[in-house]
């Protein structure tokens, strides 16, 4: 008999006998019938004698194949290269001692096939007249591959870029630090960070493969139209030579529970939302008895369901939100719960109320029968639609070797979720729901949501994080005898000295920014003492220009010129004068040294600057290096008030002064701007500025 064979068929009866109105009474909601069984044999399996454990999961329906190889190494702490196992994964196919990775990807592609490698896996599919030659460049790239060096590069460049771009998001704030938070110094909590993505070498690589990438701690489902027979003689063809040996194993004390509630911030500036993300650590294994009764509790919480507590109160009912939903995962080591959305800046408090208010009420009262019956029927839909794809049916064949489970598991899987009622829910949910152990997450904006979301924690405190999950320092103290201006005379001796800054005449700059597949290229002139030209270029060619020749400017776009007069020309002449600070004064900016805050982790000097024309924004300047680390600036649109700040960082000296080479921009978009080449008194061709 063919796993899952009869699923569908027997769903689709049940769905059809359910939904059959000629001659139904429509007042009358039908009886729920019995849930499905899933007619399906345990897929056999066999073992090699290395070690390397093979399942086959015949289905003949289509000539075509899968396989599927998974090391099952335990997680180890990388430390401070963190990323190097992903790395490892990734680049199994990208070379071996034979080929190329363009060769390998010209094989996969002239025979139509499929392969992909990630942390400790590997994924091939293809025609079954095609088997030998997509097993052989499997059990190659998985026995031979070589972490060329180029590659290695390419990757670390973009999962840097990758790193940037979330750095500014925070939805992926909030997941990293809720990561980190939850696990604590396990594992499953290390962060990968630019400096840890630097520490990645080949040799890291290599190492861990030589390691852990052995066939006695490893699977193989070989899956489609073949039969055991011939997966046998297969499997030992191409990984019988595959050599074993001891590989290391690790553990680790399950992450430390709140003893009560904790209230975390990450503080965005210009945030005019908040991400909510309320989470702790759970104890639940897959196959646990607990498992489907959690996941069908989950569901009428808010597993995805629209018609979930979280959904149709936060959303439905406040109107908070789009979508307000939770999780709660089994893992063979650890688990964990999560609810979250994001929300309106004035209604963060209110949202939270809600969700713990949620989270209160599946523990304390029974849910009514109908949602039950909902949350189960969306449960069964879920699972049917899951085995319509071949990856699910060889992962639930996977999961029944590697975690031990009963051979008939996902055969009586919605038998066992119809047999969940509403004592079991709330008994599951008063132990893994525990709104009383939580970690309540916001990333958001600290001035004013901070006050409001205190009442939340135990304590009535909120505890800030860096965007890295870190402690947020205590802002020192300002010295005694500190001032504004001596803030700023500092900086001038960091980046280079009044004397150096003095002789610069001109500069040209050449910044770069990703936006998806494109990119944008941004060329800045400047010329002594207040020429500027801004030229922002796609696919090298203008798209806008700003441009201030010392009396007059003008905007080009879309083909469309506008002459600047009154405001705007006042704005743009100042913004083009060259190193303003150098002459605050004279200029008539005023300056007030507001006290210190933290900026990414460190200590930095807040400076409020005061233009004549009244517009305020606030400077930091770390105090340790004395360069200025980020600016804030309030700005009024039609659409409402926005704060606007830019970070800086990666200082470089170009011919005696210091330059940031990045610049990660947040706001009403958000991006990093990636300064490619600064070119300091080279002479700028007048026509530019024209």
């Amino acid at each position: 008999m063919k796993l899952f064979k009869y699923f569908i068929p027997v769903v689709l009866l049940s769905l059809i006998a359910s939904v059959s109105t000629a001659q139904l009474d429509r007042s009358t909601p039908p009886e729920a019938g019995p849930a499905p069984k899933i007619q399906f044999d345990n897929p056999p399996s066999f073992t090699l004698d290395n070690g390397l454990e093979v399942i086959v999961v015949e289905n003949h329906e289509l000539p075509v194949v899968h396989f599927q190889l998974t090391v099952d190494a335990d997680p180890l702490r990388e430390g401070d290269a963190k990323g190097y196992v992903a790395a490892a994964g990734n680049l199994l196919r990208n070379g071996t001692e034979n080929k190329t990775k363009s060769e390998i990807d010209q094989e996969v592609d002239f025979i139509g096939a499929d392969l992909y490698t990630y942390q400790n896996g590997i994924y091939a599919s293809g025609l079954k007249k095609h088997a030998g030659r997509i097993l052989d460049l499997m059990a190659e790239v998985t026995m031979q591959p070589v972490f060329p060096k180029e590659e290695l590069d390419k990757y670390k460049k973009n999962q840097i870029s990758n790193l940037a771009a979330g750095k500014t998001d925070p939805s992926q704030i909030s997941q990293r630090v809720a990561r980190r938070l939850r696990y604590g110094n396990h594992p499953y909590g290390e962060l990968q960070t630019e400096a840890t993505i630097e520490e990645i070498t080949r040799e890291k690589c290599m190492e861990y493969h030589q390691t852990y990438y052995k066939p006695n701690i490893s699977y193989l489902v070989m899956m489609g139209d073949i039969r055991q027979e011939e997966a046998r003689e297969m499997a030992e063809k191409y990984y019988g030579d595959w050599q074993q040996g001891e590989v290391p194993e690790h553990q680790y004390d399950f992450p430390q529970t709140n003893s009560g509630r904790k209230v975390a911030l990450v503080n965005k500036d210009d945030a005019v939302q908040s991400v909510i993300s309320i989470t702790y650590p759970v104890k639940l294994r897959p196959g646990d008895d607990d498992a489907i009764p959690a996941r069908l509790t989950n569901n009428i919480l808010g597993g995805g369901v629209f018609s979930g507590y979280l959904m149709q109160n936060l959303r439905e009912d406040k109107g908070y939100t789009y979508g307000a939903r939770s999780q709660l995962n089994s893992d063979p080591l650890v688990g964990y719960f999560r609810a979250g959305a994001q929300v309106g800046t004035e209604v963060t408090d209110s949202a939270i109320h809600e969700f713990l208010y949620e989270m209160d009420r599946i523990r304390t009262e029974p849910v009514e029968k109908e949602h039950l019956k909902m949350a189960k029927s969306a449960m069964t839909g879920s699972f049917a639609r899951s085995l319509e794809d071949s990856r699910t049916m060889a992962r639930y064949a996977l999961n029944t070797k590697r975690y031990d489970l009963p051979d008939d598991y996902y055969a009586t899987y919605l038998q066992k979720a119809e047999q969940v009622s509403q004592d079991k829910v709330q008994k599951t949910a008063r132990k893994y729901v525990r709104p009383d152990q939580a970690t309540v997450l916001v990333v958001g904006n600290k001035e004013k949501v901070q006050d409001k979301i205190a009442r939340f924690a135990d304590k009535e405190e909120v505890a800030l994080y860096t965007r890295q999950g870190e402690p947020v320092r205590e802002a020192a103290a300002v010295p005694e005898g500190m001032t504004a201006q001596k803030v700023i005379e500092n900086s001038i001796q960091a980046m280079g000295g009044r004397e150096n800054l003095s002789r610069v005449k001109d500069i040209q700059e050449t910044a770069s920014v990703s936006m998806g597949p494109r990119t944008i290229v941004i060329k800045t002139y400047r010329e002594k003492p207040n020429k500027m030209a801004i030229q922002t270029m796609m696919n090298g060619s203008v798209v806008q220009e700003q441009v201030f020749d010392g009396e007059k400017g003008h905007v080009t776009a879309m083909g469309q010129t506008q002459e600047l007069s009154g405001k705007q020309l006042e704005t743009i002449e100042f913004q083009a004068r060259m190193h303003k600070f150098l002459r605050y004064d004279e200029l008539g900016v005023k300056l007030s040294l507001e006290g210190t805050e933290t900026v990414e982790g460190k200590t930095a000097y807040k400076v409020k600057v005061t233009n004549p024309d009244g517009v305020v924004r606030y400077d930091f300047y770390d105090v340790d290096s004395g360069l200025k680390v980020k600016t804030k600036q309030t700005v009024t649109s039609p659409q409402g008030e926005r704060t606007s700040t830019q970070t800086f960082s990666d200082y470089r000296e170009v011919k005696g002064v210091k330059f940031p080479f990045r610049r990660d921009v947040s706001g009403m978009r958000s991006m990093t701007v990636k300064v490619d080449s600064i070119q300091v008194n080279e002479g700028i061709e007048g026509s530019v500025f024209q």
